[in-house]
């Protein structure tokens, strides 16, 4: 794993209290209209992948039923080290340039800490 924190890493690191805890995120994105199916054709590679990655719990694509051009990645990650590794991954740099040109807006992400019973 390289130990360079991607541009993503690092945002959400100011989001952690301890980037060695489990956190989810949330990944808004918004496609043009009629560009739906392509979008979704560029998550199949990540999705299967990813979760397969160490310190990966969740990574799901769900589409909003009465917005079809709304999009969100749920991901559940160990920690900070685990999601830095995941962006480093080629299939990712392979789905960047698959979805830029049909995004209709800027991605946004939403961080979450996790709090279990115990």
């Amino acid at each position: 794993m390289t130990s360079e924190l991607h541009p993503l890493a690092q945002d959400v690191k100011q989001h952690l209290d301890n980037p060695d805890d489990r956190f989810m995120m949330l990944v808004y994105f918004t496609v043009q209209a009629g560009q739906e199916e392509a979008f979704k054709q560029a998550f199949h590679r990540p999705l299967k992948e990813t979760v397969k990655e160490e310190g990966n719990f969740t990574y799901r694509l769900i589409q909003q039923a009465n917005a079809p051009t709304t999009f969100i990645v749920i991901e559940h990650w160990r920690s900070l080290a685990d999601l830095n590794s995941h962006l480093h991954q080629p299939y990712l740099d392979e789905l960047l340039a698959k979805v830029g040109p049909i995004l209709a807006a800027e991605p946004k992400v939403d961080v979450f800490h996790e709090y279990v019973a115990l």
